[in-house]
């Protein structure tokens, strides 16, 4: 599982930092509320600082408390998107596959890092 969580935590991140990148470049940008923007741009930041901690906690012992809550805020994360995606397609009328596929990796992903935590937590206690 552990593996699993590394491999999506690359791609979150990757694709998250892609999403800043395109919201700073876009006229969506100026137009919407100052608060929307520095919502998203901090909710993308935070996927790649938690990529950064599940990759480094495959070579370095991270607190499992910080890692929980990793895990669950991502799981948050990707149920909001997949939720916002559909909103969003009943307000406009644009359906946005790939934020509901990029929303399930991110659930994806804190589920995995959930379960590789347990699997650790459960070494370590029989050690």
């Amino acid at each position: 599982m552990k593996t699993i969580s590394i491999f999506l935590a690359l791609i979150n991140s990757l694709l998250a930092a892609l999403l800043i990148t395109f919201l700073l470049s876009s006229v969506d940008f100026q137009r919407s509320a100052v608060w929307w923007s520095m919502f998203r741009i901090l909710i993308a930041s935070s996927i790649i600082l938690i990529g950064l901690l599940t990759w480094l906690d495959g070579f370095v012992r991270v607190h499992a408390g910080l890692m929980a809550s990793s895990s669950l805020s991502l799981v948050a994360i990707g149920a909001g998107t997949v939720a916002w995606t559909f909103h969003r397609a009943l307000v406009t009328g644009d359906m946005e596959y790939y934020m509901i596929i990029y929303g399930g990796s991110l659930f994806v992903q804190g589920i995995a890092l959930s379960f590789g935590l347990s699997q650790d937590l459960g070494r370590r206690s029989a050690a």
